[in-house]
């Protein structure tokens, strides 16, 4: 049983260290992906055209996701490792 519950805190503990990973990742993406974003809506800003307003939405809504993701890797990263600490 005891080898058991060591295995689930090993897989706990590689859980917690991949959504941290993945998370740190998805920060340096977010920081590109948000000066990207931000230099497009500096290109098309003042014009009026549908397509504009559509693609700065766009944007806005995946850079609220990819942000919403990393927050939620280091919920899962931190539930992880709690949780294989008290087993």
């Amino acid at each position: 049983m005891s080898s058991d519950v060591e295995q689930l805190k090993e897989h706990l503990y590689q859980v917690s260290f991949e959504a941290k990973q993945a998370a740190a990742g998805m920060g340096g993406f977010k920081t590109k992906f948000a000066q990207h974003s931000a230099q497009v809506q500096s290109l098309i800003q003042g014009t009026a055209t549908g397509a504009d307003q559509d693609i700065t939405q766009i944007l806005e809504a995946a850079g609220k996701a990819v942000e919403y993701a990393a927050e939620a890797l280091e919920v899962a990263a931190a539930g992880a490792k709690n949780y294989a600490d008290q087993i």
